[in-house]
């Protein structure tokens, strides 16, 4: 699907990226985010970055107006199988998508929208709440969990492959 038929569809201001297989588009959306920042656009939530290499955390995000970071993965031994995203930091990073409601914003990331928002939880509530407020939403929905993307957003969301020039119309589409 190309930009330009996702871009024909009357569609709400809500919008994902979504990636081939195993194409990382982290540092894609953390440019377009920071690149809207610096034109005067008011582009809040979180983005999604690697830790340091001597870090026990895996990835962190990144709180697009203040910088502050919030290591989201734990380091469960070499042994374990469960899941690594720490659900009590991702619990705190939820108050920088709150916060969003009661300021205000042109654009709202959000680093994924992924297995714990797939089962209700993670920043679900939050999604929910900022695409009601008419607030324009982008996020990152890896092709695992694109079904349940399109039951989330009553398949009102557009589908962007990740490329800066789809990400550039859509959000000027959202402008106008």
């Amino acid at each position: 699907m190309t930009a330009a038929h996702c871009l024909e569809d009357d569609k709400l201001a809500i919008a994902a990226i979504t990636p081939q297989a195993n194409e990382d588009v982290d540092q894609l959306l953390s440019d377009f985010a920071d690149t809207l920042s610096q034109q005067g656009y008011r582009v809040r939530g979180l983005v999604q970055q690697r830790c340091a290499a001597e870090s026990d955390c895996k990835f962190s995000l990144r709180d697009l107006s203040t910088g502050s970071i919030y290591p989201i993965s734990q380091n469960l031994g070499s042994q374990s199988t469960a899941c690594v995203v720490d659900t009590a930091a991702i619990a705190d990073a939820c108050a920088v998508m709150r916060q969003i409601a009661e300021t205000g914003a042109d654009l709202a990331i959000f680093n994924r929208f992924s297995g714990l928002e797939a089962e209700g939880g993670g920043f679900a509530a939050e999604m929910l709440d900022l695409m009601a407020m008419g607030i324009p939403v982008l996020t990152i929905v890896q092709p695992r969990h694109l079904t349940i993307w399109r039951h989330f957003t009553g398949g009102l969301a557009s589908e962007l492959p990740a490329e800066w020039d789809a990400l550039e119309t859509w959000f000027q589409r959202q402008q106008a």
